[in-house]
């Protein structure tokens, strides 16, 4: 039944918002009813719906990873040792998604918007929350995070701030991140924080 777990969730959304608009691409109904329909993995299929269907159960497994781990699986690591092939696997699955884009039907694009799990810049995205958790600890504590080893949290923070810093120094920070960077020091002086090292 949909609606019982976040996939048939997800679906039936993406469901709704492809349908808004029409869409010449018939991939996109063959997509969206592997989506509607993940029976398609245990039986015999149609042939024009097997791509359809292994798209859809590599997003739930790239979806069921995000749930159970509480991130998001890895595509490279500096030791490749410790990166096991599956989620090496499901990692790549999402990079090649972000590079090939263009070649996705309209349905695809949008349950990849939807996912709680997949981000098309993924290095944007972990900027953006440490702006956000940076943000938050000062308004919150009216201090900005120390480098402080009892809380490796704030440590972080403190840690990221200060490598915003160094590229806004040599400007190597792009305007809209150093925009976001001045409303930081902006939140400091305010907060009293600006006169604390990080």
């Amino acid at each position: 039944m949909p609606g019982t777990n976040p996939h048939d969730h997800l679906a039936s959304r993406a469901e709704v918002l492809w349908l808004k608009e029409p869409d010449p691409d018939p991939r996109s109904a063959r997509y969206a009813a592997a989506d509607k329909n993940r029976a398609y993995r245990d039986s015999p299929q149609p042939a024009n719906a097997r791509r359809p269907a292994n798209w859809i159960s590599a997003l739930s497994g790239y979806e069921e990873f995000w749930r159970e781990n509480g991130r998001t699986p890895r595509e490279n690591t500096r030791d490749l040792a410790t990166l096991p092939a599956e989620e090496r696997r499901k990692g790549g699955w999402a990079g090649y998604q972000r590079k090939f884009e263009e070649k996705l039907c309209r349905y695809q694009i949008i349950r990849l918007d939807l996912s709680p799990a997949f981000e098309w810049d993924p290095q944007e995205h972990i900027w953006q929350k440490n702006f956000a958790a940076y943000r938050h600890h000062l308004e919150l504590t009216g201090t900005p995070p120390y480098l402080n080893g009892a809380d490796p949290a704030e440590f972080a923070l403190a840690r990221w701030f200060n490598r915003q810093l160094r590229q806004l120094q040599i400007g190597a920070q792009p305007k809209g991140r150093a925009d976001q960077i001045a409303i930081l020091l902006a939140l400091r002086s305010t907060t009293g924080g600006s006169n604390h090292p990080c």
